[in-house]
């Protein structure tokens, strides 16, 4: 079956994130306290200030030292966000979607006003829907809300689980480690 939409993940795919450099920083305890405030974070169960706060008190840091911290450690992968543009471009009939386990407020410090209404169709993220990956539902929700099957979708995501979850929705999906393969793996997809 062709692929009529392609979905990608932020973090760790078009953005570095920096919950991955927290919990290398932390003492194991405060390891699973991370782990913790990032998934009620991506739910939607406590906001961005109540995540930002309780990393300061893990840490023993200002609220600012902590919200530097983490504008800091994202860092924006221009190579494939320029890709995604160009594919929009030379593929007119193909949507796309960003699917991003996300807190609030997040996403507007990362991307300029408009820029992710250019990139993607739809945008489904984790604390607006209470859901997230890897649960096979997120991906078949994204799936519906672009118009195609699960089938005619690939997801494209760092996370090996994530990936997993995509696949028993029934999609394709790519574990991104590198923009170079990516690009010649779904150019391959693409083309067949």
């Amino acid at each position: 079956m062709a692929i009529k939409a392609v979905i990608f993940d932020c973090f760790g795919v078009l953005y570095g994130g920096s919950i991955d450099t927290l919990i290398r920083m932390a003492e194991p305890e405060g390891k699973v306290m991370l782990r913790d405030l990032s998934k009620q974070h991506d739910y939607g169960f406590i906001s961005g200030s109540e995540y930002e706060s309780g990393i300061a008190e893990l840490f023993g840091w200002t609220q600012q030292q902590t919200h530097d911290f983490l504008m800091h450690k994202r860092i924006r992968n221009e190579e494939l966000i320029n890709y995604i543009v160009n594919l929009r471009q030379q593929y007119a009939n193909l949507k796309m979607a960003m699917l991003s386990n996300v807190g609030g407020g997040t996403l507007e410090y990362l991307f300029a006003p408009g820029e992710l209404e250019k990139m993607f169709d739809v945008r489904v993220l984790s604390y607006e829907e209470s859901l997230a990956k890897p649960n096979p539902e997120i991906f078949t929700l994204t799936a519906g809300r672009l118009g195609v099957a699960a089938s005619e979708c690939v997801m494209i995501d760092d996370r090996v689980e994530n990936c997993e979850g995509a696949e028993v929705a029934g999609m394709m999906a790519l574990q991104y480690t590198d923009n170079e393969l990516l690009i010649k793996r779904l150019n391959a997809l693409l083309e067949a």
